[in-house]
């Protein structure tokens, strides 16, 4: 994961310690700040932290501390099962049958776009999941599938329809 930290003092943090602590405040990961600020900003010092996930399924708080100033971010994060099946959403408009891109698909608590050709791939484990796909200007989908085996599923988006009069009058 990306980390920053930026002093409101302006202090330069090049080369600070920051480390990311577990639930039980063990340290996980420690990685230095780069020596460059992130592009566009002013004293946005950051660095990039492997670490190993929580080995139990469920949800998990993490802390990221660095010793400048006391800094520390709260951080919250879910750990899910290895997936065994790879579902393919294609997602098509209703009557052309056309491809829609940039669609927000959510299959439980994963997530994904489809691509310009109208696909999303998402890997998960067996099991019943709440599927929702929406794109501004269609409207939302929700259904629920049971994903057993690797398979493609196709979504057929409607048009909404266009208010005759504008509704803030």
């Amino acid at each position: 994961m990306k980390v920053g930290v930026k002093c409101s003092a302006g202090c330069e943090l090049s080369n600070h310690e920051v480390e990311l602590r577990d639930e039980n405040d063990n340290v996980n990961a420690r990685a230095l700040l780069g020596t460059q600020t992130w592009p566009g900003t002013a004293g946005l010092y950051w660095t990039e932290i492997d670490f190993l996930a929580p080995s139990t399924t469920g949800t998990h708080q993490l802390r990221v501390t660095c010793a400048h100033g006391d800094a520390r971010l709260d951080i919250t994060c879910i750990t899910v099962p290895r997936p065994e099946c790879s579902l393919t959403i294609q997602i098509r408009e209703e009557g052309t049958c056309a491809t829609v891109g940039d669609v927000d698909v959510r299959l439980g608590v994963y997530r994904a776009s489809t691509d310009p050709q109208g696909q999303a791939k998402i890997e998960v484990p067996k099991g019943s999941y709440s599927l929702t796909a929406w794109k501004m200007g269609y409207e939302l989908v929700t259904t629920e599938v049971v994903i057993s085996e690797t398979h493609t599923l196709d979504v057929v988006l409607v048009k909404e329809v266009q208010a005759t009069q504008p509704y803030w009058m």
